[in-house]
């Protein structure tokens, strides 16, 4: 009899104790990934305006996660015609070399309740480097709010080459912040 236990009983538990994290797609009018540059000491506001995430993701199991984040490089919008077509040239993002920047990661971890960190490759102008995304969690009813932001170094990925590597004008370090909102579409 004991074994019949542990070989019909054990398992079944094991399995049903798995969890499996869900998919989940992102509401693209209602999310938004935003860039904040400083020019001349002062924030400037502008916007990625086409942008995907896909996200494989259960918070009491965020281990077993998955985060795949692409942007057209080329829909950046600092809100001036002549700023936005001097930052698709070859000093900033070199749009017609590099159309597309992604970050991918499958190590995400809790930092605190409702917040996690998703630790990836981010490749931008032909530059990977591994970074840390923070960002918090709130789900209800098959539907989740993913926000964050984190300070990324533009020199780092060869943003702002030439006249422009120094800082003096326009800041070295460039904050990004996004709000995505994400439908789960399977458990």
């Amino acid at each position: 009899m004991k074994k019949f236990w542990r070989l019909a009983v054990v398992p079944a538990l094991c399995w049903g104790i798995q969890a499996h994290a869900a998919d989940w797609v992102m509401d693209k009018k209602a999310s938004d990934l935003q860039l904040v540059v400083r020019y001349e000491g002062t924030p400037t506001v502008g916007e990625f305006r086409h942008f995907d995430t896909h996200l494989r993701f259960d918070p009491r199991h965020p281990e077993q996660g998955h985060l795949h984040v692409t942007v057209s490089v080329a829909s950046a919008d600092m809100n001036s015609a002549d700023i936005n077509s001097a930052i698709r040239e070859a000093a900033w993002f070199d749009v017609a070399q590099f159309p597309r920047s992604a970050f991918d990661s499958d190590r995400i971890t809790r930092d605190k309740p409702n917040a996690y960190i998703a630790r990836g490759t981010l490749s931008l102008k032909g530059v990977e480097r591994t970074i840390a995304v923070p960002f918090t969690w709130r789900e209800r009813d098959g539907y989740a709010t993913m926000t964050g932001h984190l300070d990324v170094e533009r020199t780092t990925f060869k943003i702002g080459t030439g006249e422009w590597a120094d800082g003096s004008t326009i800041g070295l370090e460039v904050e990004v912040r996004f709000n995505v909102h994400l439908k789960r579409v399977s458990d």
